[in-house]
């Protein structure tokens, strides 16, 4: 714990715990994990906590106290002053006695500020973590972290890969085990294969791969017609992922409908327990950040969603 000569209202603070580890590769070598201190969050920290351990990675803890007015951050009254002490020196103790058993490197950073999810863009934006942790739900200062205008910044100003993290309909599944990767064949839809394949390597796990045809025929002969030129096979759907996913075994399927309809209806089917997919892409995978089908598939994903 921190004493009050250490502290410093307007700039984060960072506590760090050092323990021995298992040697990994370095792939991930920094985890962010924002909290809101809330139930939803702990059962996110579950994954960052597991993936910082596989990959010796150091875990930070982020939270952000949003305070009520901007004289709060400067030199408000002693009462006022004490309040937000004890309020961020009790998240501090909180967010350590959830990292207490990892075996990684961790810290704790606790932020004072007016508006939590600009704090949070703009530490993402300065710390550029290998990947971030969030719950899909959250309350009070960091509520709105998930399908929210939060992470559509942290999207779309910091780049950075985005673990959306959701209980498994099928219960929680840790470590990963099997992993939907949704592929539109296009170049785009690749960059989440590097991570995908990371996590297959790392857990053992099988992949499925997924590629989905959306298209509005009229007639048995103009589907059948559509069908022999549109839709790849499945041996070419494997050939397609065989340079990112050499040594992962891989299990093609390719489905009719709309992107987001068949991410979301494989993963249940399939028993999916985390899906990789790009922001970008065409056609089925839509060609803005966290456009519709990727916010689709988030918001109704029967398991966690890593956005990279």
């Amino acid at each position: 714990m921190i004493g009050a000569a250490s502290y410093a209202p307007r700039t984060a603070r960072t506590f760090r715990k050092r323990t021995a580890a298992v040697v990994q590769p370095k792939a991930l070598q920094e985890i962010l994990f924002p909290s809101d201190l809330s139930a939803a969050s702990d059962r996110a920290f579950g994954h960052a906590r597991l993936l910082a351990e596989q990959f010796d990675a150091r875990l930070v803890l982020y939270h952000a106290v949003q305070v009520d007015s901007v004289e709060d951050l400067g030199d408000p009254p002693q009462p006022t002053r004490e309040l937000w002490r004890r309020v961020e020196l009790a998240a501090h103790e909180q967010l350590s006695h959830r990292s207490a058993h990892a075996a990684c490197a961790s810290e704790v950073r606790i932020e004072r500020t007016r508006l939590a999810s600009k704090s949070l863009v703009a530490f993402v934006q300065s710390q550029r973590p290998d990947l971030t942790v969030m719950a899909t739900h959250g309350r009070g200062g960091l509520a709105h972290f998930v399908l929210g205008s939060i992470t559509e910044r942290v999207l779309r100003e910091a780049r950075t890969p985005l673990l959306c993290v959701r209980a498994p309909e099928h219960g929680m599944a840790l470590p990963y085990r099997r992993i939907l990767v949704p592929t539109d064949l296009s170049p785009a839809s690749r960059t989440a294969f590097p991570l995908a394949a990371l996590l297959a390597r790392a857990f053992g796990a099988e992949v499925v791969a997924l590629h989905a045809v959306d298209f509005v025929a009229k007639g048995t002969s103009g589907l059948a017609s559509i069908m022999e030129s549109q839709v790849p096979s499945e041996e070419a759907l494997v050939r397609f992922l065989q340079p990112d996913f050499a040594g992962v075994r891989v299990l093609p399927r390719v489905q009719l409908g709309t992107a987001g309809d068949a991410i979301t209806r494989t993963a249940r089917e399939e028993r999916a327990d985390v899906i990789v997919m790009s922001t970008r892409g065409h056609d089925s995978l839509a060609d803005r950040v966290f456009g519709s089908q990727t916010e689709r598939v988030v918001r109704t994903a029967s398991c966690p969603v890593l956005v990279a």
